[in-house]
């Protein structure tokens, strides 16, 4: 071969290599759209919650692969704390819809993706420009939302942040805690530079004195004399609980007593209650019988003065009789006729007798 035969075929090669060296810039660089059938959408992340992801990552609509991750970017080079954007390169044969979120997914094994949510409850929606204008929020969901249920995480961070402001109240508490059980010898509370110092006394110098009078109290009933006192005592305290015990079964007997006594009087009060109610009761019906025959009392008197009245008057037979003097004179002439009769029959009857005529009257 010659060596203008060599070039050539050199030449081809190195022609062949910067061909397929600018088609793979082209393919995974800026301008990787136009060999390939995919259009970006920008997702925009916050900093505070790096994405964690890299060029190449995997997206996905609704779990379906439609591309991968391309360039990631600051929005704001001078002020990083704006935020980064994302470069989606999403199928054409798939529309990313209008209000759509990119969410991180970290797996707790593998590669995290993007997986872009469509918004939901919308029937037919309107999707992004595929000119690369295209705009979606960008968010990182917790590794354990996808195995624990995300309104179980919500309580779950509020628990947590509860439990720490309540251990930030008791932080106090625990310190107080802390210095009361702290070690404080009586010696060193009553020294002249306690007050200086500002030491109290605490629990443990409490239980220091009750610890010396405690022994200071074994060491007194330890004398023989005081165990006698005292045995003289707890004699004669019970000697005087015995007599209380006495009083106490007498006011009993007493309370019995008083018991049944109050209830005979007030068996007694509801008999004399009972009688007096009777007796009212007598009372209202003699009253009332007394009412009745005043009643007739009265209008028997206003008949005898009607009659007197009219006796006086001459009204009636009987007024007749009394004022007709006429017949009075008769009256009185019979009266004396018939007396008459009577002794004649009487001076008969004793003829009788003397002449023995037997007379029966029967």
């Amino acid at each position: 071969m010659t060596d203008q035969s060599r070039n050539a075929v050199i030449g081809v090669f190195t022609l062949g290599g910067l061909f397929c060296l600018g088609a793979l810039i082209m393919l995974f660089g800026e301008t990787r759209g136009l060999f390939q059938q995919e259009y970006p959408i920008r997702a925009k992340f916050a900093t505070d919650k790096p994405p964690n992801i890299r060029q190449g990552t995997e997206v996905t609509i609704a779990g379906v692969p439609v591309g991968s991750v391309g360039k990631i970017e600051l929005v704001d080079v001078d002020a990083p704390g704006r935020g980064l954007y994302a470069s989606l390169w999403v199928s054409h044969k798939y529309g990313v819809p209008r209000g759509s979120v990119a969410r991180v997914v970290m797996p707790l094994m593998g590669q995290p993706r993007i997986d872009i949510q469509p918004p939901t409850g919308v029937v037919d929606p309107q999707h992004l420009p595929r000119d690369g204008t295209g705009e979606i929020r960008g968010e990182v969901v917790n590794p354990l939302e996808s195995v624990i249920d995300p309104k179980l995480m919500g309580t779950l961070d509020k628990t947590l942040e509860q439990i720490g402001q309540l251990a930030a109240a008791l932080t106090p508490a625990a310190d107080a805690f802390t210095d009361l059980l702290e070690r404080r010898p009586i010696d060193q509370v009553e020294s002249p530079e306690a007050a200086i110092q500002g030491v109290t006394a605490n629990l443990s110098t409490a239980i220091q004195r009750l610890y010396n009078v405690l022994t200071h109290f074994d060491t007194v009933l330890g004398d023989p004399a005081v165990q006698s006192n005292v045995k003289l005592a707890v004699d004669n305290f019970r000697v005087a609980s015995e007599g209380v015990k006495a009083a106490v079964e007498d006011l009993k007997l007493f309370s019995e007593q008083a018991r049944s006594v109050a209830a005979a009087a007030r068996g007694t009060m509801d008999k004399v209650d009972q009688t007096v109610v009777m007796t009212h009761q007598h009372i209202d019906a003699l009253g009332r019988k007394l009412t009745t025959d005043a009643d007739k009392l009265s209008r028997l008197l206003d008949y005898f003065l009607a009659v007197g009245q009219q006796l006086a008057e001459g009204e009636g037979a009987a007024g007749m009789f009394l004022r007709d003097t006429k017949l009075y004179d008769e009256l009185l002439l019979t009266f004396q006729r018939m007396s008459q009769v009577a002794a004649e029959m009487q001076t008969l009857i004793k003829q009788w007798q003397t002449q023995g005529v037997g007379l029966k009257l029967k």
